[in-house]
């Protein structure tokens, strides 16, 4: 039977390396940001970005409150480098990536599944696109000065809400395809515990696989059309 000062020993291990676990996540998060500045954003403003992949991960390794610390972190590092949009595109990125992550992240913890991530992932989708609609006519205004507000309800139908879907779907693919290799890398350099995390090959790997492939296909020939034709 372990003494209290093991068990403190180890909560204190524990929680330093999640608090090292956050940071690489943060700055992998922000990394992903500045590589995606290269990609051209549909209409000329409307950013793709994977950062809300990264960040999710962390949420379902980490639990629900890193989805916020890491999506304020990393927007904010965003906010002082690449933003040109000021504090409410900080609020934009902020409350795009805390609903995307946190969502998902809240439905997989009640249950750690396959069908738990699957249909977090969908929800979080869904979720994340009807905030950002809601938020957008009201937001985009004030760090558009030229940009009304029925300006952008006009926008909402024919590109912001297939281009919100189809980035917040593309995240959630990237999230299924890439969780367990990062888990698996995770668990080798004694980031998280050995036991804890299951790495193996199997049905629900392919099934993962499969659903994170089919949302990639449909999210990316959605931002293609919107590209060329937005």
């Amino acid at each position: 039977m372990q003494s209290n000062q093991n068990i403190h020993k180890n909560k204190t291990q524990d929680n330093i390396k999640k608090m090292v676990g956050i940071g690489v996540f943060s700055a992998l998060a922000f990394a992903v940001v500045a590589i995606c500045q290269l990609i051209p954003k549909v209409s000329g403003f409307l950013s793709i970005e994977l950062k809300d992949s990264v960040i999710a991960i962390a949420s379902f390794i980490y639990g629900p409150l890193a989805a916020p610390i890491i999506a304020f972190i990393v927007s904010f590092l965003e906010f002082i480098t690449f933003s040109s949009t000021g504090p409410w595109g900080l609020l934009m990125n902020f409350v795009s990536s805390a609903t995307f992550s946190g969502v998902a992240s809240v439905i997989y913890r009640y249950k750690r599944s396959l069908n738990s991530a699957i249909i977090g992932f969908s929800v979080s989708v869904v979720t994340t696109t009807v905030v950002m609609l809601v938020l957008n006519p009201f937001i985009v205004p004030m760090f558009s000065p030229y940009v009304t507000f029925d300006m952008v309800v006009g926008m909402i139908l024919p590109i912001l809400l297939p281009f919100n879907f189809a980035k917040a779907l593309l995240n959630g693919a990237v999230a299924m395809l890439l969780y367990k290799p990062i888990i698996e890398a995770m668990r080798k350099a004694r980031l998280i515990k050995a036991g804890k995390y299951k790495t193996e090959f199997n049905k629900a790997t392919v099934i993962s696989l499969s659903v994170g492939g089919a949302f990639l296909v449909v999210s990316l020939t959605m931002l293609i059309l919107l590209l060329i034709f937005a």
